[in-house]
């Protein structure tokens, strides 16, 4: 999924927009990521406009990681692939664990990574059952 610039109707290629931006597309308003980014301990979190203005293409300089515990937060990810998602969008840094995987790899990888143990064990399931199914009736040739 991608984000666009409001101002210039430019393509999002950013990661971390991506995310922020299919976290509302699935249904979760910029409201409820801006009251669920506040920390269990009070924590600062960012604001519902800071949420529209980072996945449309708003925010040009990258979130401290303060700000990027908050994001995570508001649009219930792992830290660590929020700040990878920051790092592609802003550095053009890409993951060192990944860099061997092609594009659907990755995506593969990072979906797989983001969903819940519940979420994944299906996935699991999903994908031992598709080997078996291969290897009993193979696809002609």
């Amino acid at each position: 999924m991608t984000g666009i610039n409001a101002k210039s109707g430019q393509v999002l290629t950013g990661k971390l927009s991506d995310m922020v931006a299919a976290a509302q597309q699935a249904g979760t308003s910029y409201g409820k990521m801006a009251a669920d980014s506040i920390g269990p301990a009070g924590e600062r979190g960012m604001s519902k406009a800071f949420f529209q203005r980072l996945a449309t293409g708003g925010v040009l300089t990258a979130p401290k990681p303060e700000e990027l515990e908050a994001i995570a937060r508001g649009i219930r990810k792992p830290i660590r692939l929020v700040k990878e998602a920051a790092a592609s969008q802003w550095l053009a840094w890409e993951s060192v664990e990944l860099s061997g995987y092609d594009e659907d790899m990755r995506h593969i990888i990072i979906r797989a990574a983001a969903m819940a143990p519940r979420d994944r064990r299906r996935l699991r399931v999903m994908l031992d059952a598709a080997e078996e199914a291969e290897r009993e009736s193979p696809a002609a040739s």
